[in-house]
C-alpha cells in the first residue's frame, strides 16, 4: 500500500522552492502539504527530510508521505469471504460488490459484521498492505456491482474531488416495473425524510425546495411491453440516498423486487414490508439494481480507467425466464 507519492525534479522546476513544486509539479493540496510536514520523513529531498522553502534542483526525488505507516482499519474483525476484483493498483482498488451484504458495518455490527469493508480489511492484509478502509460512493446492501475503495488519504481526497467534479460516475442499470415516458429523460426532484417512515425516503411536494436537490437520468435499453416490465441504463448527477429508487418511483417505474418503494409496497409503512418482500420475492428476491460501470482518473498518473461488472447471475435469470 502506498503512504508515499515520489516524483522527480524536472527541468522547468530547477531552482524552484520545494513548496512550489509540490504545489505544481506534484498537484498536492495545501491541506495535504501540511499534513504531511507533521509526520516523520513526511517531505524528503534525495531521502532527506526538508523544509519546503528550500530550494530543489533538476533531477532530485521528491518524496510525500500520504500516511501514516501504521495507520490500519483496526476496528474492523476481518472476513474471509469471497471478494471478486474487478482492478488494482498501489492506489485503489475496485471490487464488484454481491448483493446482500452492506459496504460498512453498522452500529452493533462494528467488530463482527460480513461486509465489503471486512472483507477488504482481510483481503489487504494478506497481502500486506494493510491500512484504512476509504470506500469512495456506496451501495445499497441490495445493490450489486461495482464499488472503488481508496489505499490511503491522499488517493481518498483526489477521488472525492473527481466526483465532485464528475470525472467519478457509475453506470447503473435497473429493471423496472413499468415503461418510463419518454423512454429517455432526466428525473431532478427534491428528496426528504419520510416523516411517517424514516428508513424511507420520498419526493418533496410541489414546489416545497427544502429536501435535497437530486438528478437523475435514464435512458430505456430495453423493454417487455407485455410485462410491463423495462430495463433502464441510469446516471447519478447528484448521490441522494435511495436516489435512483424514489426517482423512479415517482414516474411511476419502481424498481422490480423492491419492497420498499415498489408498487406492491405503496405508501404503506413498515407493518407492510414483510407482506411486500415475499409478493416480491414470487418475481425478484431484492431490489433489481446492478452498478454496472465505473470510470475514473487515476489519482496520480491522471489515467482514465474505465472498469466493469457483469450483470449478475439473479438478474440475467430473471430476464431469461420470466421476462423472455
Amino acid at each position: 500500500m502506498r503512504h508515499g507519492i515520489q516524483k522527480t525534479v524536472s527541468t522547468e522546476y530547477d531552482g524552484s522552492t520545494l513548496y512550489h513544486f509540490l504545489r505544481e509539479g506534484m498537484g498536492l493540496a495545501k491541506k495535504e502539504i501540511s499534513r504531511a510536514k507533521f509526520l516523520e520523513d513526511g517531505i524528503c529531498v534525495d531521502g532527506e527530510r526538508q523544509k519546503v522553502t528550500a530550494q530543489v534542483r533538476k533531477g532530485q526525488q521528491v518524496t510525500v508521505q500520504t500516511e501514516k505507516p501504521d495507520a490500519v482499519s483496526g476496528h474492523l474483525k476481518a472476513s474471509n469471504a469471497p471478494l471478486e476484483i474487478l482492478y488494482e493498483d498501489m492506489d485503489v482498488v475496485v471490487v464488484n460488490k454481491p448483493s446482500g451484504i452492506p459496504v460498512h458495518p453498522s452500529g452493533r455490527q462494528t467488530f463482527e459484521a460480513d461486509t465489503l469493508a471486512n472483507r477488504l480489511v482481510h483481503y489487504l492484509r494478506e497481502k500486506g498492505e494493510e491500512g484504512v478502509i476509504r470506500i469512495i460512493g456506496r451501495l445499497d446492501k441490495d445493490t450489486s456491482g461495482v464499488v472503488l475503495a481508496a489505499k490511503n488519504r491522499t488517493t481518498a481526497a483526489r477521488l472525492e474531488q473527481q466526483r465532485e467534479r464528475g470525472r467519478l460516475h457509475k453506470t447503473y442499470l435497473a429493471l423496472t416495473d413499468g415503461i418510463p415516458e419518454p423512454e429517455q429523460g432526466t428525473v431532478e426532484k427534491w428528496l426528504v425524510s419520510d416523516p411517517a417512515d424514516k428508513t424511507r425516503m420520498q419526493v418533496c411536494p410541489t414546489g416545497d425546495m427544502h429536501g435535497r436537490y437530486a438528478m437523475t437520468c435514464y435512458k430505456t435499453v430495453k423493454k417487455w411491453e407485455i410485462k410491463n416490465t423495462a430495463l433502464l441504463e441510469l446516471r447519478l448527477k447528484t448521490g441522494r440516498t435511495h436516489q435512483i429508487r424514489v426517482h423512479m418511483q415517482s414516474i411511476g417505474c419502481p424498481l422490480t423486487g423492491d419492497s420498499l418503494y415498489g408498487k406492491v409496497v405503496g405508501s404503506a409503512g413498515p407493518e407492510s414490508r414483510a407482506k411486500a418482500q415475499e409478493e416480491c420475492g414470487t418475481r425478484m428476491n431484492r431490489t433489481a439494481l446492478h452498478a454496472v460501470s465505473l470510470d475514473f482518473c487515476q489519482p496520480f498518473t491522471g489515467e482514465p480507467i474505465h472498469i466493469e461488472a457483469p450483470i449478475p447471475k439473479d438478474i440475467a435469470r430473471f430476464m431469461a425466464d420470466v421476462l423472455e
